[in-house]
């Protein structure tokens, strides 16, 4: 019984730790980006602000993908069916932020300053959701709080900036 314990203990805390260091490092890349994103608030050449957003185009793929050991997608009936199993269903919400990001690195270069400024609003948005899931996540053994549990609706980046409220866009000078 000990033994099964100290087993126990020790895969939590494992899984902890695991979860914190993917954290750690997805928050570093989701608060890159909304640096880069943050309207006239960071003044960074065009040749660094390029390099930045290439390494976040991977990074953000990546971490999607590391986030896929620690978080399943939610059953969606035959949604997926016919894909590998980490990838049926939906993904979860969490790792929606992580692919809004992802869209967002890859298409700032080519966006002009209105579409800008909503990926700038998104992007704070991202971060600041990401934080708040996993907050509710790292140190339980298994997911703790039901919004991580629950899939997310998709990362569809231009549908969250045409839900952006008009009087905030307004007051960030859109």
């Amino acid at each position: 019984g000990l033994f099964a314990s100290w087993r126990s203990t020790r895969s939590t805390e494992l899984r902890r730790e695991d979860v914190l260091a993917w954290a750690n490092d997805s928050i570093a890349a989701l608060q890159g980006l909304r640096l880069i994103a943050a309207r006239g608030r960071m003044r960074i050449e065009p040749e660094e602000e390029e390099r930045r957003l290439t390494q976040l185009m991977f990074d953000t793929s990546i971490l999607v993908e590391r986030g896929r050991l620690f978080f399943r997608n939610a059953s969606a009936g035959p949604y997926g069916r016919d894909k590998e199993p980490a990838y049926r269903g939906y993904r979860p919400e969490i790792l929606d932020q992580l692919v809004v990001a992802h869209q967002i690195a890859c298409q700032w270069q080519r966006a002009g300053a209105e579409e800008r400024l909503r990926m700038g609003l998104v992007a704070e948005d991202v971060v600041r959701r990401f934080v708040s899931l996993v907050q509710a996540e790292v140190g339980r053994e298994r997911t703790a709080s039901r919004d991580t549990r629950r899939g997310g609706q998709g990362a569809m980046q231009r549908a969250r900036m045409a839900e952006l409220n008009a009087e905030r866009v307004a007051a960030e000078g859109g």
